[in-house]
């Protein structure tokens, strides 16, 4: 009786590590939906110290910098089949409240005594402790060892860089604790000789009680952490085609040397233009990645095609991090694309696990009404996590001629983009929906002969989900009339988790001159496995290869083509001639 009870109670604990996963720098799982990752967590019934030295939990490393490895080894000739180390960040959490945890039975190279494993450690902005506990059957927990990982403090992290609303700027962004005198210095040499010295322009950051809702605005280890502060700094006057070498940081602390191409001018003249685009990617760590089990495949794409000058920028139209309110992940998001992001301009659209919210509304910093955009034919829900865009704007600053990260446009080269919000009004006369006619009708064509338009939900698909197919049925009665009068060559979007091209299409039939839409939301998250409908104007489908896609454009036709990770193989490819 007592050996079944045990089983039982270990079946329960493990339960935790079986149920669909959920990344986290250990092992915490949530159930098969959104529901609260805290209702999945151990529960102590009692919890007391016994560190008398028996039982040993060591690390390779003392200290780390962001998105470190670390080896921790651990040591019990008594270990019982509950027992686990938990790690906790800052040290002062109490042992109830860990961060993540994993079960010593678990680790690599087990044994009934000892074993050991690597895990991926953030700069989380405050110190680590990992606490070895012994656990008994009726949950009764005991801290037999600790150890403690300090953290650079002064480490500036998850650096990016976007193009402004003027020519020749830059902006460049990053975060970490609150300092005194952060700026970027930037040089034409490699060794940052004669560099420029810029200060901060832009020092926020935000709290739990600036978010719109649960469970972003409840404080604990696995949901609102303090975020730090962002920074940002503009360079201006930059020349077009000139590498800039930079840095950013502080005189304690800089970041690694990073180098950008000085965007075009529009005078200046250019022969192509290219640029990579997708949706719905998340945080992927190793051993466990949640599901967001394609996106570091494709991060490793992207870091290909930057490095071999494949892209003068990155388009992330929506479903960023899927954080929806949990801090960490937006930690480990940031981490996972600095070597993309310090190098082009990655600019990032809004999506329903971005903003969707259906209370604070008096916090929504998008400026929407209520809360928010919640048609009756609709399926907006409360997707955010309770964030409603406020993590998003405060790490992503956008061109100031729209509504901050939410809607905006720029030029670069011979491509104007637009990228607007599914998640808020379009509907002819809405403010978006003026804004969004009013930028199109005034594209210089003779300039930028390319209209690319993103958004997050998709305008056209044949996927059959019932709730979105009606969403992208009023997408297209509201803005393809628009889309045919300003000659938009392009549009992307994401949201099902599967790619889809279409030929050029005018009111649902293939027609040139047309719009060429494009599904590219298969940039890490699990593939939607739903079937497709048959329409003739669905030229290519494919829901069981991750990817994004690559764009060329030169004064004479557009190549768009389909990237599948990890074969870094093009699988699409279409030729947009120039709308006569």
């Amino acid at each position: 009786m007592v050996a079944m009870r045990e089983g039982l109670i270990l079946v329960v604990l493990l339960h935790v590590i079986t149920t669909h996963p959920e990344h986290s720098p250990f092992h915490q799982r949530e159930g098969n939906s959104l529901i609260d990752v805290e209702d999945t967590r151990v529960r102590f019934s009692s919890v007391s110290n016994r560190l008398d030295g028996t039982v040993k939990l060591t690390a390779n490393v003392s200290k780390i910098h962001d998105a470190e490895t670390v080896l921790f080894s651990w040591v019990n000739k008594d270990a019982g089949p509950y027992d686990m180390i938990a790690l906790y960040t800052p040290p002062s959490r109490p042992v109830s409240d860990y961060l993540d945890y994993r079960f010593t039975v678990e680790t690599d190279s087990w044994s009934k005594t000892d074993g050991s494993f690597h895990e991926t450690l953030f700069n989380m902005r405050g110190d680590y402790v990992a606490r070895y506990l012994t656990v008994d059957a009726q949950k009764k927990a005991t801290v037999r060892a600790t150890i403690l990982i300090q953290v650079e403090t002064n480490e500036p992290l998850h650096g990016h860089i976007a193009v402004t609303e003027n020519p020749g700027e830059i902006r460049v962004m990053w975060g970490g604790v609150y300092n005194e005198g952060t700026r970027v210095r930037y040089s034409t040499n490699p060794d940052l000789s004669d560099a420029v010295t810029v200060p901060t322009e832009t020092a926020t950051t935000y709290s739990a009680e600036d978010l719109c809702g649960p469970r972003a605005n409840r404080t604990s280890p696995i949901m609102f952490q303090n975020p730090g502060y962002f920074y940002s700094s503009v360079l201006s006057s930059l020349k077009p085609g000139v590498k800039y070498y930079y840095v950013f940081g502080t005189n304690k602390m800089e970041s690694p040397i990073a180098a950008f191409i000085g965007p075009p001018l529009p005078q200046t003249k250019v022969y192509e233009t290219r640029f990579l685009g997708f949706g719905d990617m998340g945080a992927y760590y190793p051993p466990y990645h949640g599901d967001s089990i394609g996106a570091m495949a494709v991060t490793r794409g992207l870091e290909r095609d930057v490095k071999e000058s494949r892209a003068d920028f990155i388009l992330h139209f929506g479903d960023i991090s899927y954080a929806r309110g949990r801090g960490y992940i937006w930690d480990q998001f940031m981490s996972q694309m600095r070597k993309v992001s310090t190098q082009v301009p990655y600019m990032v659209g809004v999506g329903n696990h971005e903003y969707d919210h259906v209370v604070g509304g008096d916090k929504d910093p998008s400026g929407a009404q209520d809360e928010g955009f919640h048609p009756d034919w609709g399926n907006y829900g409360d997707d955010g996590g309770g964030e409603c865009g406020v993590p998003t704007m405060h790490r992503y600053i956008s061109p100031d001629n729209g509504n901050k990260v939410f809607w905006y446009s720029f030029d670069y080269g011979l491509v104007h983009v637009v990228q607007f919000s599914s998640e808020h009004d379009y509907r002819p006369g809405s403010r978006q929906f003026v804004w969004l006619s009013n930028d199109l009708k005034s594209v210089d064509r003779s300039r930028t002969p390319w209209v690319v338009v993103t958004s997050h939900r998709a305008i056209y698909t044949t996927n059959e989900q019932k709730g979105d197919h009606i969403v992208s049925r009023h997408m297209r009665m509201c803005l393809e009339e628009l889309f045919y009068e300003t000659k938009v060559n392009l549009h992307l979007s994401g949201h099902y988790h599967n790619y889809e091209s279409t030929c050029s299409v005018v009111s649902g039939d293939c027609a040139s001159p047309g719009t060429v839409y494009v599904v590219v939301g298969t940039a890490g998250k699990a593939l939607d496995p739903q079937e497709y409908s048959p329409y003739p104007w669905s030229k290519h489908k494919d829901n069981i290869h991750f990817g994004y896609e690559r764009i060329t454009a030169n004064t004479t036709h557009m190549q768009v083509e389909f990237v599948i990770e990890p074969e870094h193989r093009v699988t699409d490819n279409i030729i947009i001639p120039l709308w006569k």
